[in-house]
């Protein structure tokens, strides 16, 4: 058992580090256009779906649970689309600190579609994050308040449908991670693909480098995750995953020299301190039941 946890963890911390990279990439090909990058992103990762299937040693396809499935892909697919179209208005620091805003969402969906029982010391910390991004977004200030973070927002409460989805999956069980990530896949090429109708730009020269990286690691970020959610407590994963938030700082700061504004700091802070706290509730309370 404790070689699982140390196993899940390392594997949610590599998925943050992919997703870096990932996020990165398309930040780098966003004059491509972001339906564009969004159907190339599925596309190659559903070339390599067959051999995750084989490596898994599981059907590809269960039959079963359709619904959920399509539910999961289409929330994921939607959420990353519109992480996307935050990126160029974004740092990539303030566009992975709202990504964090997902713990705060999966607290609200998961009383009622998994099921869990939280304490009451949960509602203060649900407050303290929401009190975070609003200093994240500077509400006060209707032009630092744009649209970008807006939907990085949208986009943190899509990925939280969408892992508990996959959580709801994991609790019936039979499904591989295979056919969690193929659906994914799926409606991420498609609604690239429908995006980019009439506007597609021929990547040039060094695109297709970052092309191959954002590949590489939008597939097997997806494969890490699923894996970590289905082997260690997702509580446990969105906590790992909170090394992303500096992989995304370092990543900015490096490439595009991107510093964080005072309010991006104290925000975050806020965000993260609020969701530790909150997921060490959801997860003392889950331990005592």
């Amino acid at each position: 058992m404790k070689g699982q946890m140390t196993a899940g963890i390392l594997a949610s911390i590599l998925a943050a580090l992919l997703f870096t990279a990932m996020d990165v990439s398309a930040k780098a090909l966003g004059h491509l256009g972001m339906g564009e990058i969004t159907f190339i992103r599925g596309l190659a990762g559903l070339l390599f779906i067959p051999l995750i299937a084989r490596g898994e040693g599981m059907p590809l396809f269960s039959g079963k649970d359709r619904g959920l499935l399509h539910l999961r892909g289409l929330m994921g697919a939607f959420g990353i689309l519109l992480f996307f179209y935050s990126l160029p208005g974004l740092t990539l620091g303030d566009a992975e600190i709202l990504v964090q805003l997902s713990a705060f969402f999966m607290c609200i969906l998961s009383p009622i579609f998994l099921k869990t029982r939280l304490p009451g010391k949960v509602i203060i910390w649900l407050f303290v994050i929401a009190a975070g991004a609003a200093i994240v977004l500077r509400i006060w200030n209707f032009q630092a308040f744009n649209g970008y973070a807006v939907l990085g927002v949208i986009s943190s409460f899509c990925s939280a449908c969408a892992y508990t989805c996959i959580g709801k999956l994991t609790e019936k069980g039979g499904h591989s991670g295979a056919e969690l990530v193929f659906y994914f896949q799926v409606y991420s090429m498609a609604g690239g693909a429908l995006l980019m109708t009439g506007h597609m730009v021929m990547p040039l020269g060094g695109d297709w480098a970052w092309i191959l990286l954002l590949s590489f690691s939008a597939l097997f970020a997806q494969v890490a995750l699923t894996w970590g959610c289905t082997h260690i407590p997702p509580v446990i994963v969105t906590f790992a995953m909170y090394t992303g938030l500096l992989f995304h700082i370092l990543a900015g700061w490096a490439l595009w020299g991107e510093k964080l504004t005072i309010y991006s700091w104290i925000g975050g802070a806020v965000i993260v301190l609020g969701s530790v706290m909150l997921l060490w509730e959801t997860r003392g309370k889950d331990a005592s039941g």
